[in-house]
């Protein structure tokens, strides 16, 4: 006896839930409206008023309802913009960049601006490229974050973290000069005279301002800038990722110079968490016998061991200026000058005034070889 060949019945789609994508004109038939009526609504054109409330709404939900989106290249085209903008930096995954990025978006909300984001991770080569990407997909301006072209890129940029200031854009920058004063003014008003220091890293967008600034002021205060108590920072990974094993490595360097310090001031907060780990490897308490300062109050900088006295960059605030001037260049034209911004002088428990004499170094003893009762001399 054959069997009865059963045949399966043929799967349906839901009701607006077809395979193809919806077009505009899918959804004009379903409504019975011309398209053109249909996209004068949902780009919510002034003209667009014209029609009946009821018809508008009709129109929006109904798009919703069936997954109709518009046509983004359609619409660019038709409009001759993108309502797009470049965002260019070494890693965003690091905090600084982050904290920057973050500004930058939140200012875009409800602008009708989108970020197209990309690292080029300290390769000259991919940064070109993604500028080059990035324009030819119509951005209309863009944020870099140090990160300078070589040539002009031909749309509006703002700069932010660079060495360099071509006439073509703007640059946003924390005001180091101001930020070094105040670090030195704060350890030399608590009584510190032996101050070494972290340069920053060759190349570095701020190390050229920042160093300028730290020897100016020790002139202004009669500090003595000895060159056995200054290193340079030096970058571990060759794409630039910042990382506290190099302040560690700079301040282990410093101490095996064997010159006296009660000091220390780090190029930023990365470098400063580094040679707090490396001074207490070497038996120096901080800040009882080494006082630490950073630069830019990264978000670990208040949880650190001790917490971090700090220069406080307004990171998030620099990210929603770049944004504010990008919009004002791409929507009047204008020509913004540079911005300085003012930093904040943070004190937190890593500075306190110099102990008197050398400094007291912590006697490692084995809990095993002690007797019960036992203490350790200091």
């Amino acid at each position: 006896m054959k069997s009865k060949k059963v045949t399966p019945p043929k799967r349906t789609q839901p009701e607006g839930h077809s395979k193809q994508p919806v077009t505009l004109k899918t959804l004009a038939a379903h409504l019975g409206l011309s398209r053109t009526t249909v996209s004068m609504i949902l780009n919510d054109v002034t003209d667009a008023t014209r029609f009946p409330e009821e018809t508008r709404r009709r129109v929006v939900e109904s798009a919703k309802e069936i997954g109709y989106r518009p046509n983004y290249f359609a619409r660019s085209l038709s409009k001759k913009r993108s309502y797009l903008i470049g965002v260019i930096a070494p890693d965003l995954g690091d905090g600084y960049e982050a904290a920057l990025l973050g500004g930058f978006e939140r200012r875009l909300l409800d602008t009708g601006y989108t970020s197209l984001v990309s690292n080029h991770f300290w390769f000259p080569g991919l940064l070109e490229r993604h500028i080059e990407t990035l324009c030819d997909r119509g951005v209309e301006a863009l944020f870099l974050i140090d990160s300078t072209p070589v040539e002009y890129p031909g749309v509006p940029a703002v700069m932010i973290c660079t060495s360099r200031s071509p006439i073509w854009c703007t640059r946003v920058s924390i005001d180091n000069a101001l930020g070094i004063r105040q670090t030195l003014h704060h350890l030399v008003g608590i009584g510190h005279k032996k101050i070494a220091f972290i340069k920053g890293p060759q190349h570095g967008g701020d190390t050229t301002d920042r160093w300028n600034a730290v020897l100016s002021t020790c002139q202004e205060l009669g500090l003595c800038v000895d060159p056995r108590l200054t290193v340079q920072l030096e970058r571990l990974d060759p794409t630039g990722m910042r990382h506290p094993e190099e302040g560690r490595i700079a301040t282990q360097k410093l101490l095996e110079r064997g010159v006296h310090f009660t000091a220390l001031v780090a190029y930023n907060d990365i470098s400063a968490l580094g040679a707090m780990s490396a001074l207490r490897e070497a038996g120096r308490r901080v800040p009882e016998d080494v006082s630490v300062m950073g630069f830019d109050d990264i978000e670990f900088a208040g949880i650190a061991y001790p917490p971090l006295t700090t220069i406080r960059q307004p990171l998030r605030e620099m990210g929603a200026t770049a944004a504010e001037v990008l919009i004002r260049k791409i929507e009047n034209g204008e020509t913004v000058e540079n911005i300085s911004v003012r930093p904040e002088l943070i004190v937190r428990s890593s500075t306190c005034p110099p102990e008197t004499g050398l400094p007291r170094r912590v006697q490692k003893t084995s809990t095993k070889s002690m007797r019960p009762g036992q203490r350790t001399r200091s």
